[in-house]
């Protein structure tokens, strides 16, 4: 008896190609060469260094991609496998994207504990400053016992903490935020001064949280940071997205990030195709026979699936399949 795929079944397939995008959207940013400039433009301390010296501040053996888990209790749990990322986005416990430090040459040993956040949505329906406040919040607290202790003991005990930055990228913004970057951190607010000798704290802004608001087109941002995350996470194919990578924002190519910007641009074209599959059942219906062979193509070239799969995929009947295995023949 031949399988219809039901509504359910193409719901699921499409949930997992966005659930792989979004896993292969951090490994690309998690590359140094991309860590790097995001680093620049957002902390302040290494705002100066030139992106070369950026890259031996980090610490390439600290990059854990979806491997840290948010929550009170668990932050300092590494996850050891991939089974919370097969859960729908948005479901089951929290997870950092992608957590790493930096440690800066100024002979003190200076070291900075970022979190990079790849978020679609910016209004995803409750304020994101605050969710931003709460991860930054956690990488403070998740040092107790590891950077810091609140021993009486220690002298050092809360001087010890690490100055955090969660970091936010930012991809479907509305207009009055789009092309912009954001950071929010401590700052003294004398409220009343009875003597002229007050000093407030110094370095009292261990706490940051910034905001990248990508304009969501290439070339249109003037802003260098902006400019290159639009062009990496446009829907843009491969070969393009990496020339222009290199030609204009000077990005090196590793094999390693190569791979993984060929991965992602194949799994965005395949969310694409799966997101239009009623247009193309439309389509089908009405006589337009080459806009659905030229669709069942694309899919079997840009993920290496078979005509039966893309078709499946596309949410064809299988009584549909002799009739365009004939025409892909053609």
């Amino acid at each position: 008896m031949p399988t219809i795929q039901t509504t359910l079944a193409r719901d699921i397939e499409a949930e997992n190609l966005d659930i792989r995008y979004d896993m292969s959207v951090k490994r690309v940013l998690g590359n140094i060469p991309l860590l790097a400039p995001i680093t620049k433009y957002t902390v302040k301390e290494v705002e100066d260094f030139p992106i070369s010296m950026i890259e031996k501040c980090i610490d390439e053996k600290s990059i854990q991609i979806s491997q840290v888990f948010v929550e009170p209790g668990l932050t300092n749990r590494k996850i050891v496998n991939d089974e919370l990322e097969s859960k729908i986005p948005g479901e089951g416990r929290a997870i950092f994207d992608i957590r790493f430090t930096i440690t800066l040459p100024d002979g003190s040993k200076t070291k900075i504990i970022i979190n990079i956040e790849a978020q679609q949505k910016s209004n995803p329906g409750y304020s994101l400053l605050n969710r931003g406040i709460f991860y930054a919040a956690r990488l403070i607290s998740a040092q107790l016992t590891v950077e810091f202790t609140n021993d009486g003991s220690d002298k050092e005990q809360y001087d010890n903490m690490k100055k955090v930055y969660s970091i936010w990228i930012c991809m479907d913004c509305p207009e009055d935020k789009k092309d912009s970057i954001i950071n929010y951190s401590f700052e003294p607010h004398i409220i009343y001064q009875g003597n002229d000798k007050l000093q407030p704290y110094k370095n009292c802004d261990l706490m940051n949280i910034t905001f990248i608001h990508l304009s969501g087109k290439p070339d249109q941002s003037h802003h260098q940071l902006i400019s290159m995350l639009d062009v990496l996470l446009a829907k843009i194919d491969a070969e393009t997205k990496i020339k222009k990578l290199q030609e204009e924002h000077n990005l090196p190519m590793t094999i390693k990030l190569e791979k993984e910007m060929n991965e992602m641009c194949n799994l965005s074209s395949g969310i694409r195709e799966e997101s239009f599959h009623d247009g193309f059942r439309k389509g089908e219906r009405s006589g337009e026979h080459n806009t659905n062979i030229k669709n069942i193509r694309n899919l079997m070239h840009t993920q290496n699936w078979s005509a039966e799969k893309a078709m499946s995929a596309l949410g064809f009947d299988t009584s549909e399949y002799p009739k365009y295995l004939a025409l892909l023949q053609n």
